[in-house]
């Protein structure tokens, strides 16, 4: 439980770094985001990737889906929406609506899909657990 305490620490700190205005537009450089391929108005940038953990910066603009895609190797996932308005669905819940400031805990390897049903940019950071380099992935459920 160690790691998730520092890759807590990480994401609120990286959010008071990169969020200083969180006011409704995009925030944290989404100039430097690539676009992800086959998701229309969706991008994402990487913003640190150190083991235990790897966070992200998406970001979605108004009415962009980012489809159903799961991140197989994370052994835990949080979800934080940092601007704009999110409906997420993750397999086998209801959907559920996030607004600004409002955190998700996935199970690691969950899959999910997001909308942004805001009328601005979503910007979302991700944390991911990473398992230990070496570590077999069928390991890591014992």
């Amino acid at each position: 439980m160690r790691s998730l305490g520092v890759a807590t620490l990480c994401f609120f700190t990286a959010l008071t770094v990169t969020a200083s205005d969180a006011s409704g537009q995009a925030v944290g450089g989404a100039e430097r985001a690539r676009p992800v391929q086959g998701d229309p108005g969706i991008s994402s940038m990487l913003v640190l990737e150190e083991t235990p953990f790897r966070i992200l910066r998406d970001y979605a603009e108004p009415g962009a889906t980012r489809r159903w895609h799961a991140h197989s190797t994370a052994t835990y996932q949080i979800f934080m929406l940092v601007t704009g308005a999110i409906r997420l669905t993750v397999e086998g819940r209801d959907p559920i609506d996030i607004l600004p400031g409002e955190v998700v805990s996935l199970p690691g390897g969950a899959s999910h899909t997001f909308t942004n049903t805001g009328e601005v940019t979503a910007t979302i950071v991700e944390v991911f657990g990473i398992p230990p380099r070496g570590v077999c992935e069928c390991l890591r459920y014992f």
